[in-house]
């Protein structure tokens, strides 16, 4: 089984191409799974992962993330990045990239919680 590191970063990898987030939430979440953006908004399941997204994308032009992670840090079941999210639009150009520092906390190899801590204006494109 993969170490909840590899578990995470894997995650973050399939965000790169259209659809991977989607296919990341099924893959990864649990119906119970907790979602957290804080100073913004929490969902749970990968149903509400999804509608969220969906409609941020509506709102933005997204089609993927690419992920840089700066630091990875794992303590037991919980595993901490600071990254940089390069929001992507359809032809593959970023609109915005903020940093991200993230807390996941996983079980049999699923993540059951996650939080993200952003300045939420960064998450706006710019004018």
């Amino acid at each position: 089984m993969p170490t909840p590191s590899e578990t995470v970063c894997d995650f973050l990898a399939l965000w790169d191409k259209p659809g991977g987030l989607d296919q990341a939430f099924h893959q990864y979440f649990t119906p119970a799974t907790v979602w957290e953006n804080v100073g913004w908004v929490t969902t749970v399941g990968a149903e509400e992962a999804i509608a969220l997204k969906h409609k941020y994308d509506s709102q933005t032009g997204m089609a993927a993330i690419r992920v840089d992670n700066l630091a990875v840090a794992e303590i037991g079941n919980k595993v901490l990045t600071e990254r940089v999210d390069h929001l992507l639009d359809r032809a593959g150009n970023v609109l915005f990239s903020p940093a991200v520092m993230g807390i996941f906390e996983l079980e049999n190899g699923k993540i059951v919680a996650w939080r993200d801590y952003f300045d939420t204006r960064s998450y706006v494109p710019p004018e």
